[in-house]
């Protein structure tokens, strides 16, 4: 009978002992934060097909409503406030710049990747190095413990991701609202004349009958008074109709404010 060989050697748990770069050579997913994750997100997306399709509208939604709230509040308006539910789901997917946000996202994420690839493996090799050359001084072994930490955790670099998403579409949304609206405040956008029900003439603004239409939601419509400098929040059921006002020649190519 042959007995297993019993070594007085310390044991090191394998969970904590992070991959050499001998070890990790054609396995990038082990480098990658974002290419680790892949299989598992290729796999749920198999199960579950349609949730691709979720997270892409949930997505447009957001950037949506973040964009009507910026546009609308260089107006005072309060356009979250007056809302439904309807108008929050369709928000996205009538900005198309909503759309641009969110496929902008992903060559961005893979950017910050690849940064992120080529410091894990430098901190692999230093690992390697540092193991074999152990120093005794408390400063040494406090960046050993360091940078295991930053090569082996990988969720705060995953969280990292996340949190320049949604900065990054923060910035993009609000400053393409507030150049949006500085175009509208500057006479580049669509002018119409509005009759309310019941009303011979239509609605005066401060020194004529044109309105700048900034947009309109599911129960209220919204006209921007250039002269003045002051937005009109109309309901819905109280419009009778809303004539656009065809550009002056002298203005090729307006921009037309959106219309959510």
């Amino acid at each position: 009978m042959t007995l297993p060989t019993v070594s007085d050697a310390p044991v090191e748990d394998p969970r904590l002992v992070s991959e050499s770069p001998a070890a990790e050579i054609g396995r990038v997913p082990l480098h990658s934060p974002l290419l680790g994750m892949m299989p598992h997100i290729l796999q749920t997306l198999q199960r579950e097909p349609a949730l691709a399709i979720t997270l892409t509208y949930f997505l447009v939604a957001m950037a949506g409503i973040f964009y009507d709230y910026s546009f609308y509040a260089k107006f005072a308006i309060p356009v979250l406030s007056l809302s439904q539910l309807s108008d929050f789901l369709t928000a996205g997917i009538q900005q198309p710049m909503a759309l641009v946000l969110v496929f902008s996202t992903f060559p961005i994420c893979w950017v910050f990747d690849r940064i992120n690839t080529h410091y894990r493996r430098r901190n692999l090799a230093r690992l390697e190095k540092m193991r074999a050359e152990p120093s005794a001084s408390a400063f040494a072994g406090i960046r050993f413990r360091y940078i295991r930490w930053r090569a082996e955790q990988l969720w705060y670099t995953r969280i990292s991701y996340l949190a320049v998403i949604v900065v990054y579409g923060a910035m993009f949304v609000g400053f393409y609202a507030e150049r949006r609206a500085n175009a509208v405040k500057e006479g580049e956008a669509q002018e119409v004349r509005v009759w309310l029900n019941g009303a011979a003439a239509a609605l005066p603004a401060s020194d004529s009958d044109r309105w700048t239409y900034l947009g309109a939601i599911s129960s209220y419509l919204f006209v921007y008074d250039r002269k003045a400098a002051t937005a009109t929040v109309l309901p819905v059921n109280a419009v009778a109709r809303i004539d656009p006002i065809a550009p002056a020649p002298s203005k090729p190519g307006v921009v037309v404010a959106p219309i959510p």
